[in-house]
């Protein structure tokens, strides 16, 4: 099975990333929160630093020339967001996207190639952690292609809740909109049809899970 976390945790925290086991002046990890709608980094932007999610919800946004979106993965507990710097990579090709409040801990990218080179197991979870992302992008063109709105609602409501648990899952119909990149109209139908169902229940910029069951019958299943 792909890793879609990074196991380098002990009692809940990263005990990899701490001042004493990089060795480097000044690279400690430092703990950041942002609120539900901040963007951690936008495309284009330079990148110098990783950000570990504790707790929270990140969208990768893919973006187009002219002006499209569409979601090139979710991040939840455990991730990665711009683990790419640990190969060398220098701008951001998608933003992040907090859509939910997001705690975690945020380091300097240099200290985290720093350590990946000191700890081969550290730099096998980052390898590891990278494929997972690029498989879970390619599996979201074919599912974007492929499958009706209200089967990738569906599979998004069940991903996002295995990332989360059990508590209510905050998002609005205009970022559902972004994150699909279908028209507003086409998820308030999808939600609708889901609510129908006796699957979910919609209150305002926030969704439910009232049968999983029920869920992932109606899901194309892309998120397993």
């Amino acid at each position: 099975m792909q890793r879609r976390t990074l196991d380098v945790t002990v009692d809940g925290r990263p005990s990899a990333l701490t001042a004493a086991d990089l060795g480097l002046a000044g690279a400690e990890p430092r703990a950041f929160a942002l609120p539900r709608g901040a963007r951690l980094f936008a495309r284009g932007d330079a990148l110098s630093t990783a950000h570990l999610i504790t707790d929270g919800l990140v969208a990768m946004i893919a973006r187009t020339p002219g002006g499209g979106s569409a979601e090139a993965g979710l991040i939840g507990p455990g991730g990665l967001v711009g683990h790419t710097v640990s190969f060398g990579a220098e701008y951001a090709t998608a933003d992040a996207l907090a859509l939910t409040a997001v705690r975690g801990l945020a380091l300097e990218a240099s200290a985290l190639v720093a350590l990946a080179q000191e700890r081969p197991r550290l730099r096998r979870e980052l390898d590891d952690y990278a494929l997972a992302r690029f498989t879970e992008a390619e599996r979201l063109c074919a599912c974007s292609a492929l499958h009706m709105v209200e089967q990738r609602l569906a599979r998004w409501l069940l991903q996002a809740a295995r990332l989360l648990g059990d508590r209510p899952i905050e998002i609005t119909h205009n970022q559902f909109a972004e994150l699909l990149g279908v028209r507003r109209a086409s998820v308030t139908t999808g939600l609708h049809m889901l609510e129908g169902e006796q699957a979910v229940r919609c209150q305002r910029g926030r969704i439910e899970i009232r049968d999983a069951a029920r869920l992932e019958a109606a899901s194309c299943g892309c998120h397993s």
